[in-house]
């Protein structure tokens, strides 16, 4: 197949997850404004899935295909059909399970230009990684400087690797009122300030340091904590809660589908994690006018700047952490300024329609260096 670009480009995002996590939100978010740009974007994802119905909701041509693990012939057979009948001009694959088998149906199926979208951290440990990047597809797209540098570390050519940072679209972002907020999950109107965090409840989130600093925040400042999300360390961070002797205070909310409209129920964001190539969850916190205290982790650095547009800590550090909470308690006008500068960086910065405007050139440039 010719790659041209300028007729009708057929761009097709591949993911295989069962979650509503930050990468599925962006691929919606991305696939949605491409269309809007006249690109012919598609979305293959597991069947039934959260990405699957919003996209189907949202009018995006969608298609289903489930990966059981990453060599899955089944699952590379499905796809090796599929992109025989829909043709694209580019296959960007998004999740890890589905590297294998969908990079393969794609080099079968003569899809001229293939992409793999990085969204973690993870060091590249065997020579099949190291392979799949350097000589499996045409480009890799990271999230973050740290992503770029851990490919790189591990082998990666740099003229491979392509960084364009996570997006919100503040057209969608609608915040409840707060006391309506706060009525929905039970958290109490009584005076006392919100901690909160929205995360998917996994080791290297590490909300158990949140909990732990949330008991020493206690001794001085009394404060509600409100914890939207679930995962498999939830029923550990109950019990957690309950032999630190804050469960009283502490609000497991469970999976939200409206988690980021019901930011408005908080006063103070936080984000514990020791590993994160790059949170939305950040970016929407800062749409939702909320001072972030974050962990000096990852790709976090590269959306929070330190005394700029919030506050970092030492990641795992509960004391370091109630210190920069309680700078914001004991300030107001500090916590007004990191709040409004973190707002302003993301309308300036970290748009979708600045996303897909970056993407769009790497298409571009990739298919010129192709001769398109």
């Amino acid at each position: 197949m010719c790659l041209r670009w300028g007729a009708k480009v057929r761009v097709l995002h591949v993911d295989s997850g069962k979650y509503w996590r930050g990468s599925q939100k962006q691929i919606w978010l991305l696939s949605r404004e491409e269309r809007r740009k006249g690109i012919d974007s598609w979305v293959v994802a597991r069947p039934n899935s959260p990405l699957f119905r919003r996209c189907v909701e949202s009018s995006i041509p969608t298609a289903g295909v489930k990966v059981r693990f990453e060599v899955d012939p089944i699952a590379l057979a499905n796809y090796l059909r599929l992109f025989s009948q829909i043709c694209p001009s580019v296959a960007v694959i998004h999740c890890s399970r589905a590297h294998l088998p969908a990079g393969l149906a794609a080099k079968l199926a003569g899809v001229p230009l293939r992409i793999l979208w990085r969204w973690l951290d993870n060091p590249i440990r065997n020579p099949w990684q190291r392979w799949k990047y350097q000589h499996g597809y045409d480009a890799v797209i990271t999230v973050s400087q740290r992503v770029a540098q851990v490919l790189q570390d591990g082998g990666v050519d740099a003229g491979k690797i392509h960084i364009v940072h996570v997006a919100v679209d503040p057209n969608e972002h609608v915040l409840y009122e707060r006391q309506h907020a706060r009525a929905v999950l039970g958290v109490p109107e009584d005076g006392l300030m919100v901690i909160g965090t929205v995360s998917f409840l996994v080791p290297r989130k590490r909300v158990d340091t949140l909990l732990e600093a949330f008991q020493i925040l206690n001794r001085n400042f009394p404060s509600y904590l409100l914890i939207i999300g679930d995962g498999p360390e939830r029923a550990r961070l109950e019990q957690l809660a309950e032999r630190l002797g804050v469960s009283a205070k502490t609000k497991f909310a469970g999976y939200r589908f409206d988690a980021t409209a019901l930011m408005s129920a908080m006063d103070i964001f936080v984000l514990p994690s020791v590993r994160d190539a790059a949170p939305v969850v950040l970016l929407e916190a800062g749409l939702a006018g909320l001072p972030v205290v974050a962990s000096r982790a990852g790709g976090i650095p590269e959306y929070i700047k330190d005394g700029e547009t919030g506050l970092l800590f030492q990641p795992g550090d509960p004391k370091d952490l109630v210190g920069k909470i309680e700078a914001l308690l004991g300030d107001k006008d500090l916590a007004r300024r990191l709040a409004t500068n973190h707002r302003n960086f993301v309308l300036s910065r970290c748009t979708v329609s600045h996303l897909a405007s970056v993407v769009e050139d790497i298409y571009r440039r990739l298919v010129s260096s192709k001769g398109g």
